[in-house]
């Protein structure tokens, strides 16, 4: 029962502000890292970056021409999951083909030029560098998923546990509580953190993508006991439909605020080494000091999972 009140398509990770937050958080790791190169280029398109980053809920969910069922699986990635009753999910997979398309993209790219002008109309580097820039936002928001505590695990929601709707409290309801201020917090400790995590995490970037996974499931007993400490104030029957009663976000959230911050910085490097791997050397942005996009593109074709 417990499976089946989680249903895969209904386990969105991170709220539209979460997934902002990997992405804007990445692009200035990125702008660290590469402050004479592409890393201008992406800060200046951060807030791109985030809009793009929510399309796979906003947008991908309601047009993959299933009701949901083509486009959710490829959100979370089931560790724990034994047998063949269940979809384990596909994330690892998402994240590998939108590295593609993006280095597809972004590989030609020589000497991007251009102030500030529209992507729809653009041209040669200038249109790759907008298409590109797509991909790597939304890329940000699988990633991201990828750092959400119950996108590994078999009860996304707690049920199991008497614990109905620890997914929606702690990757959105804190998140908006905690948030502003989260966001100061995220950037801190991934700037802090980060060459020890990737030290870590290793290469490839499969490999990246799995150690964060793992650490993800690891993450979600203790997203348990502090929600069972601090916030749930009546547990609802072990694995019934029913939500466990919870003091509100601003209250019960506080005391879980360091592993959000942990969960979401870590989305943030993981996303910012995978973009940079992608990116391709060699490019001449003299002409390009200046590029941004004053459009996005916000109605795109579905990209079905390969």
């Amino acid at each position: 029962m417990a499976l089946a009140v989680a249903a895969p398509s209904a386990a969105v990770a991170w709220g539209p502000i979460g997934h902002r937050m990997v992405a804007e958080t990445a692009a200035l790791l990125v702008a660290d890292d590469l402050p004479t190169t592409w890393g201008p280029l992406i800060e200046r398109h951060r807030f791109e970056l985030g809009v793009y980053a929510f399309l796979p809920d906003s947008l991908f969910r309601h047009v993959d021409g299933a009701g949901g069922k083509v486009e959710g699986p490829t959100h979370y990635l089931y560790l724990d999951a034994k047998g063949d009753d269940r979809p384990r999910g596909s994330v690892d997979r998402r994240i590998a083909q939108f590295l593609d398309l993006a280095r597809g993209e972004l590989a030609p790219v020589r000497a991007p030029k251009g102030g500030y002008q529209r992507g729809a109309d653009a041209e040669g580097d200038a249109k790759r560098v907008f298409s590109g820039l797509f991909d790597l936002g939304v890329l940000a928001h699988y990633s991201g998923d990828v750092s959400m505590p119950y996108h590994t695990a078999t009860d996304t929601n707690g049920v199991a546990a008497g614990e109905g709707g620890i997914h929606f409290y702690f990757e959105g309801d804190c998140v908006n509580a905690l948030e502003p201020g989260l966001a100061a917090s995220v950037l801190a400790s991934a700037r802090k953190n980060k060459k020890a995590w990737l030290r870590t995490w290793g290469t490839p970037t499969t490999a990246m993508v799995n150690a964060v996974l793992s650490d993800s499931l690891a993450a979600v007993a203790t997203v348990s006991q502090l929600d069972r400490r601090y916030a749930v104030t009546e547990l609802a029957v072990p694995g019934s439909a029913a939500n466990a009663k919870r003091k509100p976000a601003a209250e019960g959230c506080r005391p879980m605020r360091a592993v959000l911050v942990d969960r979401l910085a870590k989305g943030a490097v993981l996303t910012a080494a995978l973009w940079e791997s992608v990116l391709p050397d060699g490019v001449d942005f003299t002409g390009a000091a200046a590029l941004q996009f004053s459009d996005m593109n916000l109605t795109p074709e579905y990209p079905a999972p390969r």
